[in-house]
């Protein structure tokens, strides 16, 4: 995806750029014609960072989107459990989805930050982290 982000974010910036130095109804000064790798590399990196935002939006809004929540019981030895959302209702954890510093820290009532993520079987709390 990041690559297809390159080269459509380029192709973007040669069209831009062509437009704007071949119009000849525009007036462009001879000085800002001499500037064109300017022109093009900041449209480039415009349009790189707008398709990637729009590829992973999703991604960067769920990973800066936590909730909090209560640990309603989690088994080690099962590697798994429940929790509270302060929104309400309940969230599966799953072992792997703990923060490996918190890992043996996690019992019932603590207290923690949690994404919410959509997986095959459901709703599943992602990168819990115990809060202090």
């Amino acid at each position: 995806m990041l690559f297809r982000s390159f080269i459509t974010s380029g192709l973007i910036a040669m069209i831009f750029v062509g437009i704007i130095f071949f119009s000849p109804f525009l007036g462009i000064k001879k000085e800002i014609v001499l500037q064109w790798p300017y022109f093009f590399g900041i449209n480039w990196s415009i349009g790189l960072l707008s398709i990637a935002g729009f590829f992973y939006g999703r991604k960067i809004k769920q990973t800066w989107k936590k909730e909090t929540g209560t640990i309603k019981w989690f088994d080690p030895s099962k590697g798994y459990g429940f929790l509270l959302r302060d929104k309400g209702g309940d969230l599966f954890v799953h072992f792997k989805s703990v923060k490996e510093k918190d890992r043996k820290k996690l019992t019932e009532d603590t207290r923690v930050k949690f994404s919410v993520e959509t997986k095959e079987k459901g709703p599943q709390a992602e990168n819990i982290e115990i809060i202090n």
